[in-house]
Formats: structure tokens, C-alpha cells, sequence
């Protein structure tokens, strides 16, 4: 599964899941413009958590 976390008009986060094998690990990769994360994951489901907390702290805006 590959998806994308939009940071502005000219800036892209792409992350992608992948099973290692068919039933795990998994691999969860971010590659933000300035580094690129990897982790591994016994679930998928424990990968789209971590998916999801990172979205959140790249798109958090401080203007509430």
C-alpha cells in the first residue's frame, strides 16, 4: 500500500507498507523530503497506527 501525506503545494511525504512475508513482519517506510523512516511491525494494523501518528505530527497546525 503506498499512500501520501500532502505537506503544502510543493511538498509530499510518501509512505508505503509492505508485508515481508505473508503473514509479517511488515515494513513501514516514510520518506519525508529531508529523511526517510523505517520500521518493522509484527501487524499491519500496529503499522497504521504508527502511520497515523506520524500524519498527525507532520500535518499539525498551530493555528488553532
Amino acid at each position: 500500500m503506498v499512500s501520501y501525506i500532502n505537506l503544502g503545494p510543493y511538498n509530499y511525504v510518501r509512505v508505503e507498507l509492505l508485508p515481508l512475508a505473508p503473514d509479517g513482519p511488515y515494513r513501514l517506510t516514510v520518506e519525508h523530503p529531508a529523511k526517510t523512516l523505517v520500521e518493522y511491525f509484527d501487524t499491519p494494523v500496529a503499522a497504521m497506527t504508527r502511520h497515523a501518528e506520524i500524519e498527525r505530527v507532520l500535518t499539525k497546525s498551530d493555528f488553532a
